[in-house]
């Protein structure tokens, strides 16, 4: 796996530097730290070359502070550093292009790139979207959701979704209760992730959990969503998550698949 940084010396490029350093860690390959001196700022610029000078030298200080942090917490792991200079969408684009990263980490100033990049764009903080069906699947999956939520400071929108698509209407008591089962783990896993000091938001959707995932993921410009998979407990949010992957033409944000636990 290669994950591209985007580093403009920001706490929140170097929470990105963090984050990708310990993904890395996890699943092997590289870290490609690009900072870009975006010297089009400085057109037209009336305090002159002092100025110039000035920004070279915040930016030479910004990035000694993330090779301390790669001397620090990513021993063992490959890792570039590469400093270039002129536009930086354009750069960081280019080096997308060029590099072919399986993920593109960025400080929110760069997170309009998630629509232009030729591979998802992680924008730290973000949001992550968990969507919540009427089982327990996403209960079992609060670990990794806490984990992403805390590493990269993100807003966590809970969405219910309720498959009104499954229900006649003479099945309108059997939908009132997955409404309200719903209902109820969506309130718990956001008791949960607020008592660990995560911001939250509940929103619930009737229709396809898939098409209501992607609609959701669009309306809150979800930095990443987070989905359960495999198991063998049957539920309409693991059917829209396998749907999902095998549309990959569709995803144009990061989705983290959490595996079923085995049980005993």
């Amino acid at each position: 796996m290669k994950i591209l940084v985007a580093y403009d010396g920001t706490i929140h490029a170097q929470n990105a530097l963090k984050y990708g350093i310990r993904k890395i860690r996890e699943k092997g390959g590289e870290v490609l730290l690009l900072q870009i001196f975006d010297s089009t700022l400085f057109v037209d610029y009336d305090a002159g070359p002092k100025a110039v000078e000035m920004a070279r030298a915040e930016a030479a200080q910004q990035l000694a502070i993330a090779r301390q942090i790669i001397q620090d917490t990513a021993a063992g792991i490959t890792t570039r550093i590469v400093s270039e200079e002129g536009d930086a969408e354009q750069t960081l684009l280019s080096y997308a292009e060029a590099e072919h990263p399986e993920l593109i980490l960025v400080p929110p100033r760069y997170k309009a790139l998630a629509k232009k990049a030729p591979c998802p764009v992680y924008s730290i903080p973000g949001v992550i979207l968990v969507p919540v069906d009427n089982t327990d699947t996403q209960l079992a999956n609060m670990d990794s959701i806490r984990e992403e939520a805390t590493a990269t400071g993100s807003l966590v929108i809970l969405l219910g979704t309720i498959p009104v698509h499954l229900y006649s209407r003479e099945e309108k008591r059997e939908l009132e209760k997955v409404k309200k089962e719903t209902n109820t783990r969506l309130n718990r896993i956001d008791t949960m992730l607020v008592e660990a000091g995560i911001t939250t938001k509940k929103v619930m959707r009737l229709g396809y959990p898939d098409e209501e995932i992607l609609k959701a993921a669009e309306e809150f410009s979800a930095s990443l969503v987070i989905l359960p998979s495999g198991g063998t407990t049957s539920s309409e949010l693991r059917k829209a998550a396998a749907m999902l992957l095998h549309e990959s033409v569709r995803l144009k944000m990061p989705f983290l698949l959490v595996p079923a636990r085995k049980t005993a």
